[in-house]
Parts: structure tokens; C-alpha cells; sequence
């Protein structure tokens, strides 16, 4: 006797490999300097500041970590609750394409988003990008119920939350306003009841962001990031034109990264095959892709344009491709099933460099094959976590009343992430101009100074000190360390 499951079960047990990917060895991968940071802002709402994080474009990800006490086993708390989000992004992805297309697509939607470099590398972070990309998601599913069934309030409801977390998710969720439109025009009648239902969720998405927008401008005095933004981003168009010229390769490096070329060229194949059956869906689905990732290649500076940003597209892509996948899989249910055997272990295949990608991503994070600049950014550069775990675990674990000298905040934010609030240790970020002025002080000169080299060679050489080196972490790649100074008397 054959148990068949049921579709629901399927789905279920998606959700939980899902899980156990992302929740895996959590912590494998030291904290880098924006995670840091989002802690550190994150333990400051409990001491009543809470805005820190919205002049830079993002809030959600730090009020939404403090809720969980983020001063004890940090980094892995931190990481975790973006994961509880994530899972709402995931759940999306699988029932937008089970609901719009067909179960096969569902599935094979859930299995490559699980699989995908890009995705899981990113969603192991405490960074806002995977709150916009859930968001954005969960825009584009309920936008397209809505489409379809205009009279349901709860789905009003639904739309208008969507809009309004993503846009406290990232200030850059802007590109994604237009989906409620673009639904009613392509997968509605774009008649009176879809219109009116889209301007009702629009009305909604305003009322629950109207008074976070004001409580950040009265009470934070705050622009929620737009000035930041528009430092980052131009609308001159000569230089958006020379940006498309320099960005496109960027971003396509991206993506031929990690997807790793094994998913990105059938991928790509997919998406092919799923434009070309000309359906409202994947037109649907197209015109906010193209949008966003238009947007972000022409507007952005090249200098500041880093994978991360890209993220919440790849799960639209994701969906294309499922779509394209799907369509191909049903055309031939009706050959030998033996040759679907094989072509279904031909596509298996395919995914063992992402397989491949995540084992390392679990065990040995260093040796992960990543874009250059992310290589820098999380692993050899001064921004990464390397050494800052290790100095925190060795004092928090050998020595009493120890101070922690840093030349910059992020310094300190990397090294308190792993201190408990009740640590002897202390972790303290002096600039080089105020460590100047603190020199004729016993306690500055007691204490231990971290030195990021080479990153801080122009400030040791300005100060003028000699140091003592007493342990020195090299960070993979041997391209920066970290070294514990004496100062010497």
C-alpha cells in the first residue's frame, strides 16, 4: 500500500527543514559591524532610546530584537528572531506559488529558496534586508489574493500591514509600493471593487505608519533614512546612466555568485520559459522585479551597492523560476517515469554546489566562496567578526576587571556582543583624539588597547605610543588582525 501526503503535510515539513537550515550552527559565522550595531541599538531601548536605528533607514529589525532581551547569548538571539520573520517570507513564497500557479510549484518554490546561497547566507544575519525581502513577499501574495478576491477586509488588512512593516523595515522598500497597483492591473479587471480595494489598503498602510512616522520626527527627530538615501542614491540622469554601466556587472556577479552558476544558468532558463508563456501571473510578478532591480542598479552608486540590497528580489526570482520549473514538470507527466526519474536526479545535481555552500556555511564560514566585497565585508576585512569573538571569549573567560580599549565604535559593539551585561570585562571605544587627551591618565594607560591593522596604523603612528603586542588574531586570509596591546609607560 502507497501513503500518499497531503499536499498540507508537504508544505509543513518545508517549513521545518527551512527552519533547521537557517537555525543550524547559528553562530558559526562571527558578528560583523552592522549586526553589531543592531544589537547595541537594540539594548539601548531598554534604556529609552529607541530611534538610533531610523536615521539610517531601518527600525523594525532593532525594536523587534529587543523584545527578546538581547543581552544574553546575543548573537544568537539576534540571528534567531530574524528567522522567526524570515520563516513569515518563506511561507509566502511557497503559498504564492502553490495558490497562483500549482502545487508542483509550491514545492519546487520551498526547496529553492532553502537551497539558495543568496538567501541563506543573508538570512542568518541580523540585518534589515531579510525583514524588507519577508515584507516584500508577503506583499506580493496578499496584493495578488486581493486581486482576486477585492471584498475580503482581512486581506485589506494584510496589504496595508505589508506596506507599512516594510517600509520600517528599510527605507529602500519604496520600490515595492507600486505592487498593489500593479496587481489590480494584471491579475484583477483593474475595475471599480479591485481599485477601490487597493486605495482601501493603501488608506490602511498609511494610518499604521502615520503615527511611527510622527513619534520619529517629534520625539526622535528623524527623517526615517530618506536623507541618507538621497546621499546614496541620484536622479541626475547622466549619471544614472553611468551607474547602469557599472552597477549591472556588480549585481550580476551577485547573482552568478550566489545562486552559484549551477541554479543561475537553468534558473535563468526558467524564468525564460515562464515570461514566455505570456500569463497574467508572471507578469505580475515581472514588472516589480524589473522595478526594483532597475532602480537599484541605476540609482545606486556603485561604491555603495552591496549584495545584501539585492535580496529582496531573489525571491520573486525565486517564484519565476519555480513557475518555469513547474511548467516544464507537467508537460511531462505523461512520460515514461523513469525518464522523469532521471531528469529529476539531473536536477538534483544541479543544487550540490548550493548543498556544498551550506555545509560550509555551517562549519567552516571562512572558506566560503563569496562575491570580493562581501569576502572583505565578512570575513578578511576590518568590518568583519573575526578576532573580536575570540579577544571577548578569551578575557570574558581568564581575567577579572579587564578594560577593552577600541579606536572605534564598532569595535566596541563587536566585542560587547559577545560580553554578557554582568561580564568583568569592558569593552570602551576611545577616538585617537580623545585617547590623546585621556594619555596622562593611569587608568587609560593600564588598560588594554585593540589595534585593527592596518586599519588603525595611520591613527597608532599619529598618536605617537609605543605599544607592547600581548596577542594578535589574524583574520582569515591573513589580509587584516586584530592585536591586544600594552601601552607602554
Amino acid at each position: 500500500m502507497v501513503v500518499k501526503l497531503k499536499p498540507s503535510f508537504i508544505y509543513l515539513i518545508t517549513i521545518w527543514i527551512y527552519w533547521w537550515t537557517r537555525l543550524h550552527n547559528l553562530d558559526a559565522l562571527p558578528i560583523f559591524l552592522d549586526e553589531a550595531a543592531h544589537i547595541w541599538w537594540a539594548r539601548l531601548v531598554w534604556q529609552w532610546q529607541p530611534f538610533h536605528a531610523a536615521s539610517d533607514g531601518r527600525l523594525l529589525n532593532v525594536i523587534w530584537t529587543s523584545i527578546f532581551w538581547p543581552f544574553n547569548s546575543s548573537v544568537w538571539i539576534a540571528r534567531a528572531v530574524t528567522i522567526l520573520i524570515t520563516t513569515i517570507g518563506f511561507s509566502a513564497i511557497v503559498a504564492f506559488a502553490r495558490r497562483f500557479h500549482s502545487k508542483e510549484a509550491g514545492i519546487i518554490a520551498g526547496f529553492l529558496y532553502i537551497l539558495v546561497p543568496y538567501a541563506l547566507f543573508f538570512e542568518r544575519m541580523q540585518i534589515p534586508d531579510p525583514y524588507s525581502a519577508t515584507f516584500s513577499m508577503l506583499l506580493l501574495w496578499s496584493s495578488a489574493k486581493l486581486a482576486v478576491t477585492p471584498h475580503q477586509n482581512k486581506l485589506k488588512l494584510l496589504v496595508g500591514f505589508s506596506l507599512a512593516a516594510g517600509m520600517v523595515s528599510k527605507i529602500t522598500y519604496l520600490v515595492f509600493l507600486p505592487i498593489p497597483i500593479i496587481s489590480g492591473f494584471t491579475l484583477g479587471h483593474a475595475g471599480r471593487t479591485q481599485l477601490r480595494a487597493v486605495l482601501h489598503s493603501y488608506m490602511i498602510g498609511a494610518l499604521l505608519l502615520l503615527p511611527v512616522v510622527a513619534i520619529l520626527k517629534l520625539v526622535g527627530n528623524s527623517d526615517m533614512g530618506l536623507d541618507l538615501l538621497l546621499k546614496k542614491t541620484t536622479n541626475d540622469t547622466s549619471e544614472m546612466l553611468m551607474q547602469v554601466r557599472f552597477s549591472t556587472p556588480i549585481v550580476w556577479r551577485y547573482f552568478t555568485t550566489l545562486f552559484t552558476n549551477w541554479l543561475w544558468w537553468p534558473g535563468l532558463l526558467a524564468i525564460a520559459i515562464a515570461i514566455w508563456q505570456k500569463t497574467r501571473l508572471t507578469s505580475y510578478i515581472v514588472i516589480p522585479t524589473l522595478i526594483g532591480l532597475l532602480s537599484l542598479i541605476a540609482k545606486s552608486n556603485p561604491g555603495f551597492l552591496e549584495a545584501r540590497f539585492v535580496l529582496p528580489h531573489v525571491s520573486h526570482l525565486i517564484v519565476l523560476m519555480s513557475i518555469g520549473i513547474a511548467s516544464i514538470w507537467l508537460k511531462l507527466r505523461s512520460w515514461n517515469s523513469n525518464i522523469r526519474a532521471i531528469l529529476l536526479t539531473v536536477g538534483l545535481i544541479f543544487t550540490y554546489p548550493s548543498a556544498q555552500f551550506m555545509w560550509t556555511a555551517w562549519t567552516e564560514p571562512d572558506k566560503l566562496v563569496l562575491p570580493d566585497r562581501d569576502q572583505w565585508e565578512y570575513i578578511t576585512g576590518w568590518p568583519s567578526g573575526y578576532g573580536f569573538r575570540d579577544i571577548a571569549h578569551y578575557y570574558d573567560n581568564n581575567h577579572d576587571d579587564t578594560t577593552l580599549l577600541t579606536l572605534d565604535l564598532g569595535g566596541q559593539q563587536r566585542l560587547a556582543s559577545y560580553l554578557s551585561p554582568d561580564s568583568s570585562i569592558t569593552p570602551i571605544w576611545k577616538p585617537a583624539d580623545k585617547f590623546m587627551l585621556d594619555m596622562s591618565d593611569t587608568t587609560t594607560t593600564d588598560n588594554l588597547l585593540i589595534v585593527d591593522i592596518p586599519k588603525d596604523n595611520g591613527a597608532i603612528d599619529a598618536l605617537g605610543i609605543k605599544l607592547i603586542p600581548v596577542l594578535e588574531y589574524a583574520r582569515p586570509g591573513n589580509l587584516s588582525s586584530l592585536i591586544v596591546t600594552k601601552i607602554a609607560q
